[in-house]
């Protein structure tokens, strides 16, 4: 175990395909503003820096990238992770990257959907370690370009792909890419391992996440043979004592469905981790105003669609609550129009707040009376 982590970043949100986008990350920002936990984005394909040029996109690139949070003080806790089965797309990304303050990219060599594998990236890089460890190195280089010392960059993978679990097939990735990815001048390669197997055939990526069994043993036995290397660990993590028990063994770890059905699972982390007093944890309500005013900056900004910007709140409450406010929320979202024929970015009238606000005041009133009635009936039995 290599501890080289840092306090700050010893706990990780997972990367999430339509959920981490910027408007998520900054949701869990507002939850937990005291820079304890990396919060990583969704995959990004290096091309759509190397050939799309989405770097000169304002409006697309901010649908990727979380910009506002890279021009703050919690620049260093925000992890971009690319997929790339190029080298030079891979250095072009890393390169576009860093100029945007980016300090940390990760390689994607676990996601085993079916277009990520005609796409020659994610977890069938495993396959192909010597490979990798040329992307790797690549994205190493454009990291330590120009004196860049602040840049780092890591690997995300499974502990096995398809039948192969074995620790020899892990062992060759992580020596391979650890020794042959590093640049002369660059930083040590990270890895994060998600400790289930991917199934390349035959299971979608959510069944990838569930049915393959959970190995916390391979994992800690590629933990205890490279003690110079820096592990993260992720997969199946949600709770309190899974985190402290994992931390005790590993440099970090990493907490991906857990986050997305309830982010205020991060203020429990605080709390019970990192020791924030319960009277320094931000309020629900304070986040709602605060998540709502950056909503409304990002949508004057760049015409970003409401159903966009409301997905975040929808693991926002639980239970009964919960589902009421998604409910009046998607509702109103649903009921709002561009102004305008043929408005290609989806500006509208009314601004989000408004709209959040009257949801919430619906769902309170709906919450509320549900659960009078059920008092009334309570003591409709009991009388």
């Amino acid at each position: 175990m290599a501890l080289r982590l840092g306090r700050a970043f010893r706990t990780s949100v997972a990367p999430m395909i339509d959920v981490t986008d910027p408007y998520f990350l900054r949701l869990l920002r507002l939850i937990s503003p005291f820079g304890n936990h990396r919060l990583w984005t969704e995959m990004v394909h290096a091309n759509a820096f190397s050939r799309g040029r989405i770097q000169l996109d304002p409006k697309k690139l901010s649908q990727h990238i979380p910009l506002h949070e890279l021009q703050s003080d919690f620049a260093s806790g925000i992890v971009v992770q690319i997929g790339a089965s190029d080298p030079e797309d891979a250095y072009a990304a890393v390169s576009e990257l860093a100029n945007l303050g980016v300090r940390h990219v990760n390689l994607n060599c676990g996601c085993p959907s079916r277009n990520v594998q005609m796409g020659s990236f994610g977890a069938v890089l495993m396959k192909s370690p010597e490979h990798t460890a040329d992307i790797v190195r690549a994205m190493s280089e454009a990291a330590s370009q120009d004196g860049r010392e602040s840049l780092t960059v890591s690997v995300k993978c499974r502990i096995g792909i398809d039948e192969d679990e074995s620790p020899e097939f892990l062992r060759r990735f992580l020596t391979t890419v650890s020794s042959r990815g590093r640049a002369t001048r660059g930083s040590d390669i990270e890895f994060i391992l998600h400790t289930r197997r991917a199934w390349l055939n035959g299971l979608s990526p959510e069944q990838n996440r569930t049915i393959p069994q959970l190995n916390y043993v391979r994992a800690y036995e590629m933990i205890k043979e490279y003690p110079q290397t820096s592990f993260i660990v992720n997969g199946g993590l949600d709770t309190v004592e899974a985190v402290k028990e994992h931390l005790s063994a590993a440099d970090g770890v990493m907490i991906g469905r857990k986050i997305r059905e309830n982010p205020w699972f991060l203020s429990q982390l605080d709390q019970h981790i990192y020791g924030i007093p319960a009277d320094q944890l931000p309020d629900p309500i304070g986040v709602l105003s605060e998540y709502a005013n950056f909503v409304d900056q990002v949508h004057e900004s760049h015409g970003t669609r409401y159903s966009v910007l409301a997905r975040p709140l929808f693991g926002f409450f639980h239970g009964r609550k919960g589902r009421v406010l998604r409910r009046h929320l998607a509702h109103a979202v649903a009921q709002i129009k561009p102004l305008g024929k043929g408005v290609v970015d989806q500006r509208h009238e009314v601004k989000f707040s408004e709209l959040l606000q009257d949801a919430l005041a619906k769902s309170e009133m709906e919450y509320a009376q549900s659960m009078s009635d059920e008092e009334d009936i309570k003591v409709a039995q009991t009388g």
